[in-house]
């Protein structure tokens, strides 16, 4: 695999890796609160604040794969450097 040169490396890896692992820590909570919302608005057979409930599993889902790509952020941002 080829290596990213230095002077690209900051658009990558801008903040570093703690700032990354944060947002990945923040994203999964975010996640975990949209599934349970849409948990529960499944349940109560409404829309809590979305059209239906299916919703809420899709920004779950949205929310996952944005907190696993801030993850692997983090691990190569702490693996650089």
């Amino acid at each position: 695999m080829a290596e990213v040169p230095k002077e690209l490396r900051f658009l990558l890896f801008e903040q570093g890796a703690k700032w990354h692992a944060i947002e990945a820590f923040v994203f999964n909570f975010l996640g975990l609160g949209c599934l349970i919302v849409g948990i529960v608005s499944s349940v109560m057979d409404k829309g809590l604040g979305l059209r239906l409930p299916t919703d809420w599993f899709f920004v779950a889902i949205v929310m996952w794969i944005g907190g696993l790509w801030a993850w692997l952020r983090a691990y190569f941002a702490a693996k650089e450097g």
